[in-house]
């Protein structure tokens, strides 16, 4: 598994929301701090 180093800030990308939109980690960062869980096999 690859860590990241403490502290370290992940580039910006763009997902979906849950509505279908695309929405940016930078518009996001931009109300404050922001946690990110990647979750597989949830089916």
């Amino acid at each position: 598994m690859i860590r990241p180093e403490h502290e370290t800030t992940a580039p910006d990308f763009t997902l979906p929301d849950t509505h279908g939109r695309d929405i940016r980690l930078s518009d996001v960062l931009r109300r404050g701090p922001v946690v990110l869980a990647l979750l597989r096999g949830l089916a």
